[in-house]
């Protein structure tokens, strides 16, 4: 599987993600403006003012992040690991044998499936972080809402 192109796809979902929340963080900034002398005289308009004041703040701040993570997919060569880690390319399967998952872990992976099953998680997320140092044939076990999991790494790439 050529990891470039892994990185690429990647790169232009995180891109896409940031065009619309600078869209967004326009309306909202849009919605904080009043015109000339014009003050908000009641409770209401200025509660609805201050919200998308707070609501562009919190854009801004996901933007930030974005851009570190972004930042860091693009000092990240995509080149063959031995060890589960940001840029590794793994393969797991669950201790009963009856489940197989591929998984990339990169910057700013949400669990979204990027190509033919293939996940991307964040090195930060709890399998990400479960993950961190694994080898083939490792078990790593990590907790979930719904209970422990266990996966044996089958390899890393």
């Amino acid at each position: 599987m050529d990891k470039s192109a892994l990185w690429a796809r990647h790169r232009e979902r995180l891109v896409a993600v940031r065009q619309e929340l600078l869209k967004s963080q326009a309306g909202a900034r849009a919605g904080t403006r009043v015109d000339g002398d014009h003050r908000p005289a009641n409770r209401g308009e200025r509660a609805a003012v201050s919200s998308q004041g707070y609501l562009a703040a919190g854009i801004q701040a996901r933007l930030s992040e974005l851009d570190a993570q972004l930042s860091l997919l693009d000092r990240m060569p995509p080149t063959p690991r031995t060890k589960a880690g940001p840029g590794a390319l793994v393969e797991i399967e669950s201790d009963d044998g009856e489940q197989t998952r591929r998984m990339i872990i990169l910057p700013g992976g949400s669990g979204e499936e990027i190509v033919d099953g293939l996940q991307v998680i964040d090195p930060q997320s709890p399998p990400g972080r479960a993950l961190l140092g694994a080898e083939e044939d490792d078990e790593v076990e990590w907790s979930t809402p719904s209970g422990t999991q266990i996966w044996v790494v089958v390899s890393v790439a």
